[in-house]
């Protein structure tokens, strides 16, 4: 499964033997590639758009299920802000703006449902706001800045983030 430069360092960046949250997952092609791998409990692919869901699921079922594999995959049509489970692993929220990956940390944390290992971001605007938001609000305490890392894509200058936590 190919993935983009910036899917790659993300999926670069994964702790292994922990489940991968991949909200805004949109094709699917990071949570894809991590149950391939064989590397990762569950994976987790959360959108809110139903077609992109039911296409991912069709695909999935097609090009990517593996009969032995010990990873499952779940398939969540709803916004990561109303996520009601306990989000553990790592969460990757990649492609969306950075008040849309605030949004939905502050929802899981403000729920106490935000108990990852680490935390891999990288919005394509507003990443000043993120990151004021994630190192000076209590709700995020518990996690550091570990890695910041700028990689050019199509032309573009994109920012990740590493937050682990402490």
């Amino acid at each position: 499964m190919y993935l983009s430069i910036r899917l790659q360092l993300v999926f670069d960046h994964l702790v292994p033997d922990q489940d991968v949250w991949d909200f805004c997952c949109d094709h699917g092609y990071l949570g894809g590639a991590a149950y391939k791998s064989r590397s990762f409990k569950d994976i987790y692919f959360v959108d809110p758009v139903p077609s992109i869901m039911d296409n991912l699921k069709n695909r999935f079922q097609t090009f990517v299920l593996i009969a032995d594999n010990k990873s499952q995959a779940h398939f969540l049509v709803q916004k990561g802000e109303t996520v009601s489970q306990i989000v553990q692993g790592n969460v990757c929220i990649v492609g969306v703006g950075g008040l849309m990956i605030c949004d939905i940390l502050k929802s899981l944390a403000e729920k106490n449902l935000l108990q990852a290992k680490r935390l891999i971001l990288g919005p394509h605007r507003d990443s000043e706001k993120l990151i004021e938001m994630v190192e000076k609000n209590d709700l995020f305490k518990k996690y550091k800045l570990v890695k910041k890392k700028d990689v050019m894509e199509n032309g573009r200058k994109r920012d990740f983030f590493i937050f682990d936590a402490i």
